[in-house]
């Protein structure tokens, strides 16, 4: 029983709410609580609003029945809420009214939601012997759709990374979609409507400019703080405010239609803060926030995650097994148990939606004693279900590739390269601010270590959710944004056309130029970072704003698809998706000199057409220039510019002779046929 105020709430029954958040559509949703006797109560009563998935809400108030007891001084009344379809939700508050005829309401409400799709337990997910991989068995649940076979082009595609929630509201959909999270377009820190039907509704969008995968956030049913996904409380259910699991369905199948891949970004390091542990008010070994009576606190799906031994405590202080940020709950992944329950909770969301890949996120907070056996399982799964080239990348933020390559031995696809970008990011700093991503450019800045997926494999990236935006590195050291524009360019031609798998975050192309940054909490004298700039909405949100101003400082109208941003990508990524070379080719630099100019000849020793790239680092522009191509490279007669980030003429003027004119910052890729 839980005691608060002048009510209490019985909490610890299975089938009853609040215990039980989750509902299916054909079954009884009852409610228990007390009313004590010296608030004299006639009856107790519920209020709630409901909403019933499809757009309908309602608010209203329904008469509880008396029961012939009491508990400890409070008078006992339940309450059977109506039944209402699959997706809808309710929140609810205690109430009743005394004998004076006046109602009293509690402050504090509780939700619950109706799903019929979403596995409570893991032992509702069927588990069937599906055949050998490599002399190992494989089970797993059979897919509840049409499995389709990964890309084999991973190498040649961008990716493109989605925050669901900041990137698109879908026409048809209900933004008080009832949810833990909360929803406030005003607030930086909540919900601000955005679907897996925006996305749907997108997806045209990310076509024409030409994105080969997509990497969306986690869809997990999140923690009132969770807008981003990162903060799960049940991990076999999409959230409501983001869709359902249908609409996740619908969005992967859409997206292969137009040769878009789906990553789904899962999280195998935690759950949301759920636990009091000993060192903050629990008892020895911890127990629930829920079972104490906090007030937003639930307990957490499926529903062998209800197990406080399941999760380290704040005793532990290592890069593995501390809690994330201080605060969210850390998986014991040591335990068999442990593997196995997050292992299969992999393979449902690959049989229940046809997705190409995982990110997963945290990959360093994990051991690798957790990576290894989960990576080979799920790439055997996802073999034997046809998905051959199923990706596995690791989100490591390891500053150094020593750091990184210490997590070689779990063999994923590929990880996400911070070491790279660290070493671009702070050459930005330096005198010739560009050599950085020129040296990227011509693979110089591989690592001397392999990784077990090779380097080219790994995600190259130069802003993401958790990084200042690229265009902002840019203006802060250029205030001029037409000039600035020319240098994003350059770099935005570096990483796409560059030796690693290309990765842009939403809003790179419509020229977001957020930070990260730093304010002073009222009363504290430490600086406390924020990631508001950075998160912002595609769509147009005026309403949202922080403390320094507004959040949506948008230069174009949302999802335009002609400025030079968006129309440099596109054709960046044809040039990538065109020519094999880019992903697989040999990288040789011709010409290095004092002035900037810098030639890379892009071969192998079949194609008859190579590509020969020409950039000018510094700020003079160059005229009359001559590159001659040695002859071991062979003759070339012909020359077709394929881009130009900002002017600039190259023509052949007698054999493997080529002419250049090229202004201050420019970036040329042209195709040499033989």
């Amino acid at each position: 029983m839980h005691y608060f105020d002048e009510y209490c709430e019985v909490h610890l029954e299975h089938n009853t709410a609040p215990y039980n958040w989750v509902f299916r559509s054909n079954e009884t949703i009852c409610i228990r609580f007390g009313v004590h006797l010296s608030k004299h109560p006639d009856y107790g009563q519920i209020i709630y609003e409901l909403n019933d998935g499809q757009g309908y809400c309602d608010v209203d108030c329904i008469q509880a029945q008396t029961e012939n007891i009491t508990e400890n001084g409070f008078q006992m009344f339940s309450v059977t809420l109506p039944k209402i379809s699959n997706g809808g939700g309710y929140k609810y508050k205690l109430g009743y009214v005394d004998t004076n005829g006046k109602e009293n309401t509690s402050e504090r409400s509780r939700f619950l939601l109706i799903c019929d799709e979403a596995p409570r337990s893991m032992t509702e997910i069927t588990s069937i012997f599906l055949g050998i991989i490599n002399n190992q068995p494989v089970y797993g649940p059979p897919p509840s759709v049409s499995i389709t076979p990964s890309p084999k082009d991973w190498n040649s595609r961008l990716f493109y990374s989605i925050i669901i929630d900041r990137f698109a509201r879908g026409q048809d959909t209900n933004p008080t979609r009832l949810s833990p999270v909360i929803y406030n377009p005003s607030c930086p820190y909540s919900s601000h409507g955005g679907t897996i039907q925006g996305i749907i509704e997108k997806i045209e969008y990310l076509k024409s400019l030409g994105i080969g995968t997509i990497i969306i956030s986690p869809v997990y049913v999140n923690a009132p703080d969770g807008y981003h996904g990162y903060h799960p409380i049940h991990l076999l259910m999409v959230d409501p405010h983001l869709g359902t699991l249908q609409s996740l369905r619908e969005l992967v199948k859409k997206a292969h239609e137009f040769d878009i891949a789906v990553i789904l970004d899962v999280v195998n390091n935690h759950i949301a803060d759920s636990i009091n542990w000993e060192e903050y008010g629990g008892p020895p070994g911890g127990e629930f926030k829920y079972i104490q009576g906090e007030e937003l606190a639930v307990m957490p799906f499926p529903i062998e995650t209800r197990n406080t031994s399941l999760f380290h405590g704040p005793e532990y202080t290592d890069m593995v097994n501390q809690r994330l940020f201080g605060f969210l709950e850390d998986w014991r992944t040591e335990i068999t148990y442990v593997r196995e329950l997050l292992i299969q909770h992999l393979k449902y969301w690959i049989a229940e939606t046809d997705i190409d890949g995982f990110r997963y996120d945290s990959a360093r907070h994990v051991g690798l004693d957790f990576w290894q056996p989960c990576v080979a399982e799920i790439s055997r799964y996802a073999n034997i279900l046809g998905k051959k080239e199923f990706l596995q990348i690791a989100e490591h933020a390891g500053s150094t590739h020593e750091q990184v390559i210490e997590y070689n031995d779990a063999k994923f696809s590929g990880l996400i390269d911070y070491p790279t970008y660290y070493t671009i990011k702070h050459s930005l700093g330096d005198g010739n601010w560009l050599s950085g991503l020129a040296d990227y450019f011509c693979g110089f800045l591989e690592p001397s270590q392999s990784y077990s997926g090779g380097w080219q494999n790994n995600i190259m990236f130069l802003d993401n959710q958790d990084t200042s935006r690229i265009f902002h590195e840019f203006l802060s050291r250029i205030p001029d944004r037409d000039e600035a524009r020319i240098r994003v360019h350059f770099a935005l031609a570096c990483l796409i056309l560059g030796p690693q798998i290309p990765s842009i975050y939403q809003g790179t192309e419509q020229e977001f130029d957020g930070a990260l940054g730093f304010h002073e909490e009222e009363g504290k004298e430490e600086c406390i970072g924020h990631d508001c700039y950075v998160r912002e909405d595609l769509f147009d949100n005026p309403a949202c704003t922080w403390k320094f101003g507004f959040i949506n400082r948008k230069v174009f109208q949302p999802y335009d698809q002609n400025n030079p941003t968006f129309l440099l990508i596109k054709q960046l990524t044809k040039i990538r998706r065109q020519n094999q070379l880019i992903a697989y080719g040999r990288r040789t630099l011709l010409l290095s000199e004092d002035d900037g100019i810098w030639c890379v000849l892009i071969h192998n020793e079949t194609e008859q057409k190579q590509i020969l790239v020409i950039m000018n680092l510094g700020n003079t522009p160059v005229f009359n220039y001559y590159l001659h191509i040695p002859e071991s490279y062979q003759e070339f007669y012909q020359i077709e510019t394929l881009i130009s980030t900002s002017g600039g003429v190259i023509e052949i003027v007698a054999p493997s002779k080529i002419l250049m004119q090229i202004p201050a910052f420019t970036f040329i890729v042209a195709k040499l046929i033989i």
